[in-house]
C-alpha cells in the first residue's frame, strides 16, 4: 500500500492589508468563483479580497441554456439578457459590494457559439435567438442547411478551428449584426461596473474579431479593464497566435507542472519550467476543463487533485504569470490561502522598488523538493515526499 505525504510551505516576513490595484493592472490573483450565484459571491467577496485575491472571475451572465450544469453557462440563448447565476440587480450588488472593499470583477463572456437545445447538427430552430437570423451562422456549402465540419486539431491550419461547429454548438459568424449584438453585452456589462472579461473559446475565434472586441473594451472603460483569453494550445494553435492581443491561459506551464508534480515527476524540471513566454499568461494548477469529476472531455486531468494544489501553491510564488484560483482549490487546500497572501506581499514590495525576482535554487538535487527565493522578500519551498509502507 502506498501513502502519499504532501506538504507546502510557503513563507514570508510580515502580512499586510489588502492592496488596492490600479483599474487596468494585472491582477496579482484571480479567485475563480466557479458557477456561483451572484448572491452567494455576494456575502463572502470582501473575505476574498482580506485573504489577497485582487479580482474575482464569475460564471457567464447571458441567458442560457436552462440546463443546471455547469456547462449550461457556455451556451448563450441571449445575450441582451442577464440570468442563469442571478439577475441584473444581483449582479450590480455584487460589483458593488466587490468595490467597497477593493475587488474588481472578471465577467466570462462566450461569443464564439450559441446553444444547441435540439442536440442536431441542422439550421431549422437558428432563428430562435433574439437578433440572430441563419445567416449569422456558419453552415458548409457542400451540405446546406448543416453544421460546417468537424474540428480537426492537427491538420496543420486553423481553418477548422475557426470555421466548425465547436461540441455541435451553433457556430457564429461575425458578422456586423452579430458584432453588434456582443458588443452591446459587452457595454452592459461596463455599465455595470465589470472590470474586465475572460473571453471563452478565443481560439476559435478569428484574431482580428479578438482585437475589435478588446479594442472596443479599450475604448468603452477608457484603458481600465484587464482582459484575457482562453486559449488552449494544439498542433495547430499557439500563444503567439492571440497574445499579441491579450493575455492567454498558459496550458503549456499546466502540463509542464502536470509531470513534475504528479506520482513520479521531478520537481527539478520547474527550475526552468516549460511555459508561455509572456508574465501576463493566466496560470492555474487546474481549472474547471482539467477535472475529470465535472468533465467527460477533462484536458490532461490529475489522477491525484492533492497533486495540483502543490501546482498551485508553485504558480503563486512565481514572480511571473497571473494565477487564477478555483474557488474548490481555496476551500480544500488550506495552504493556498497563504500562497495568496505571499503573491500579495511580493506584489507591494515590488510596487515599492524592492528587489521580488524569482529564482529557483538548486543548491538541494532532490526530485522531490523546489526552493524558490523571490529577491530579499521571501521564500517558498515545495516538498513532497513518498512513503510506502
Amino acid at each position: 500500500m502506498k501513502n502519499i505525504f504532501i506538504c507546502a510551505v510557503v513563507i514570508c516576513t510580515t502580512c499586510i492589508y489588502p492592496i488596492k490595484t490600479s483599474a487596468g493592472e494585472k491582477p496579482s490573483a484571480i479567485f475563480h468563483a466557479f458557477d456561483q450565484q451572484y448572491t452567494d459571491i455576494e456575502k463572502f467577496v470582501c473575505e476574498i479580497g482580506k485573504q489577497g485575491y485582487s479580482h474575482i472571475q464569475i460564471s457567464p451572465a447571458q441567458k442560457s441554456n436552462p440546463a443546471p450544469e455547469w456547462w449550461a453557462r457556455y451556451q448563450p440563448l441571449d445575450y441582451s439578457i442577464i440570468e442563469g447565476r442571478g439577475s441584473l440587480l444581483n449582479l450590480k450588488n455584487l460589483i458593488s459590494k466587490a468595490h467597497s472593499c477593493q475587488v474588481k470583477v472578471i465577467a466570462d463572456v462566450v461569443f464564439n457559439h450559441m446553444a444547441n437545445l435540439d442536440g442536431n447538427d441542422d439550421f431549422e430552430d437558428l432563428n430562435k435567438f433574439p437578433g440572430l437570423s441563419i445567416n449569422d451562422f456558419n453552415s458548409d456549402s457542400n451540405r446546406p442547411g448543416k453544421k460546417s465540419c468537424n474540428i480537426n486539431y492537427s491538420d496543420g491550419n486553423r481553418d477548422s478551428e475557426i470555421n466548425c461547429w465547436l461540441g455541435g454548438l451553433p457556430e457564429l459568424k461575425f458578422t456586423n449584426n452579430v458584432k453588434t449584438i456582443q458588443k452591446a453585452h459587452l457595454k452592459k456589462l461596463l455599465d455595470l461596473g465589470i472590470d474586465g472579461f475572460r473571453f471563452d473559446a478565443a481560439k476559435h475565434i478569428p484574431a482580428d474579431v479578438v482585437k475589435e472586441y478588446i479594442r472596443y473594451v479599450d475604448q468603452q472603460s477608457q484603458g481600465k479593464a484587464w482582459n484575457y483569453l482562453e486559449v488552449i494550445t494544439d498542433s495547430d494553435t499557439s500563444a503567439e497566435n492571440y497574445n499579441w492581443i491579450a493575455a492567454v491561459t498558459d496550458f503549456v506551464l499546466y502540463n509542464s507542472m502536470k509531470n513534475a508534480f504528479s506520482f513520479g515527476g521531478d520537481l527539478r524540471s520547474l527550475r526552468v519550467p516549460t511555459a508561455i513566454n509572456d508574465p501576463r499568461s493566466v496560470t492555474f494548477g487546474r481549472n474547471h476543463d482539467t477535472i475529470r469529476e465535472i468533465n467527460s472531455n477533462a484536458i490532461n486531468p490529475y489522477s491525484d487533485p492533492s497533486d495540483s494544489f502543490l501546482a498551485t501553491a508553485y504558480i503563486l510564488a512565481r514572480e511571473s504569470g497571473t494565477p487564477l484560483i478555483l474557488n474548490w482549490d481555496n476551500r480544500d487546500a488550506a495552504f493556498i490561502k497563504y500562497g495568496v497572501k505571499f503573491r500579495q506581499i511580493m506584489h507591494q514590495r515590488r510596487t515599492q522598488g524592492k528587489n521580488t525576482k524569482e529564482n529557483v535554487l538548486a543548491v538541494i538535487d532532490s526530485p522531490t523538493v523546489l526552493l524558490m527565493e523571490r529577491g530579499s522578500e521571501g521564500f517558498f519551498v515545495v516538498n513532497k515526499r513518498l512513503f510506502i509502507k
